[in-house]
C-alpha cells in the first residue's frame, strides 16, 4: 500500500505548538484531529445535506431499512437469527413423522393382530380338517375322507348358526381326528331350554346333509359310489350323537327334558363299551367318551342342586314336550336314514 503525504494535509497542527521533534507527536489530544481551516479541500468534506437526502445504495439489499441505530441488546433482533429455530421446526417435524410411522406401526399391528384372530378362530379349524382328513383317508381313501369331514363340518355349522341366532358367542372350531368335530361355546345358554336348542341344532344339520348324500345314491341305484357309504356313515354319527349324556348332544337335549336321563345314557355308554370286549375288540375313543360323560354328569348333578342349577334347568312342561317329540322324531329318521343306506351299499357291493 502506499499514499502521499499531502493527502493528509486536512489534519495538521495548526492550532497546536508544535513539539520539539524530540519530543514526538502526541496523538492522544483531540485537536490534532481538527481540520485546518484555511486548506479546507471540499472534495474532502462531507455535506450535511447528502446526509439528509437519501442515496442510491451501490449494494441493493442493504438499503436503510436494515441498518438501524443501536439501542441496546433489543436492537440486534434485525441483525441476529435465532439459531435453534430451525433445529426447533426440525424436531417439530421430525416428532410429526415419529407420530405418523408410530400410526403405520401400529396400524400394521393392528392388522397383524386382526389376522392372528381370522386364523385362531378358521386356521386352526383349516388345520385340523387337513389333519383329520389325511389321519380318515388312511383308513377310507382320499375321496371319502373329504365327504366325512365336509359332513362333519355341516354338522357343527348346525351348532353355530343357533348359537349365533340366540346371541351365544362362538369361540371357534376344531376337527379331532377319529373323534369327530367340536364348536366351542364361550358362554352357557341363558337356560336348558336354549342348550338343547343349541344341541338338537347340529343333528339336524348332519342328518339333512346325509339326506342329500342319500338323495344323490338314490338317483343312480345301479351305481351309487361313495354316496351311500357316506350317507350311511352321516346317519350313524348323528344317531350315536343323541346318546341322552353330556358332552353327546342329546345330552344336552335330555337336559330340558329330564335330567335322570342321564344316568341311562351313561349306562348305555358302558354296556357298548363292555359289548366291545366281549367281542374281542376295544375302542380307545368309547373309553374317552365314557370318561368325559362320568366327569359331566358329576358336575351337573351338583351344580342343580343349587338355586341357580335350579332356575337354569327350569322347563315349561308344553316346551319339553316339544323339544321331546323332536328329539325321538329325529331319532326315527336317522334310523330310517341308515336302513336305507345300508340297502344301497348292499346292493352296491
Amino acid at each position: 500500500m502506499s499514499w502521499k503525504p499531502d493527502n493528509f494535509s486536512d489534519y495538521s497542527f495548526a492550532e497546536y505548538p508544535q513539539p520539539p521533534k524530540s519530543a514526538g507527536v502526541d496523538y492522544t489530544d483531540p485537536r490534532f484531529y481538527q481540520p485546518h481551516s484555511g486548506d479546507a479541500d471540499t472534495s474532502h468534506a462531507v455535506s450535511t445535506a447528502s446526509i439528509s437526502q437519501p442515496q442510491e445504495q451501490p449494494f441493493p439489499g442493504y438499503g436503510e431499512t436494515q441498518i438501524r441505530e443501536y439501542r441496546g441488546p433489543a436492537s440486534l433482533e434485525h441483525y441476529t437469527t435465532d439459531a435453534g429455530a430451525e433445529q426447533r421446526r426440525a424436531a417439530e417435524q421430525g416428532s410429526a413423522d415419529g407420530a405418523d410411522q408410530r400410526k403405520e406401526r401400529l396400524a400394521g399391528l393392528g392388522g397383524l393382530g386382526a389376522a392372528l384372530a381370522v386364523m385362531a378362530k378358521f386356521g386352526l379349524a383349516s388345520i385340523t380338517a387337513l389333519v383329520s382328513v389325511a389321519a380318515y383317508s388312511l383308513i377310507f381313501g382320499w375321496p371319502f375322507a373329504v365327504g366325512l369331514v365336509a359332513l362333519l363340518f355341516i354338522h357343527e355349522m348346525g351348532h353355530a348358526v343357533v348359537m349365533k341366532l340366540k346371541g351365544l358367542p362362538v369361540g371357534g372350531m376344531i376337527f379331532i381326528p377319529l373323534l369327530g368335530a367340536a364348536v366351542f361355546m364361550n358362554r352357557m345358554p341363558r337356560n336348558a331350554k336354549d342348550e338343547a336348542e343349541v344341541g338338537i341344532s347340529g343333528p339336524v344339520a348332519g342328518a339333512l346333509a346325509s339326506l342329500v348324500c342319500l338323495l344323490i345314491a338314490l338317483s343312480s341305484p345301479t351305481s351309487p359310489g361313495i354316496w351311500a357309504s357316506l350317507a350311511y356313515f352321516g346317519f350313524f354319527l348323528n344317531l350315536f350323537n343323541l346318546i341322552p349324556i353330556v358332552p353327546f348332544d342329546g345330552g344336552r337335549v335330555m337336559a330340558a327334558i329330564d335330567r335322570r336321563v342321564w344316568l341311562l345314557g351313561f349306562i348305555a355308554l358302558v354296556a357298548i363299551q363292555v359289548w366291545e370286549w366281549v367281542n374281542g375288540s376295544s375302542q380307545m375313543w368309547l373309553l374317552i367318551f365314557i370318561f368325559m360323560g362320568a366327569t359331566q354328569f358329576w358336575t351337573r348333578r351338583k351344580v342343580a342342586n343349587t338355586p341357580e342349577g335350579k332356575t337354569y334347568y327350569t322347563v315349561p312342561v308344553s316346551e319339553r314336550i316339544i323339544i321331546g317329540l323332536a328329539y325321538f322324531s329325529l331319532a326315527i329318521v336317522l334310523v330310517l336314514g341308515m336302513t336305507a343306506a345300508h340297502g344301497l351299499m348292499g346292493f352296491a357291493q
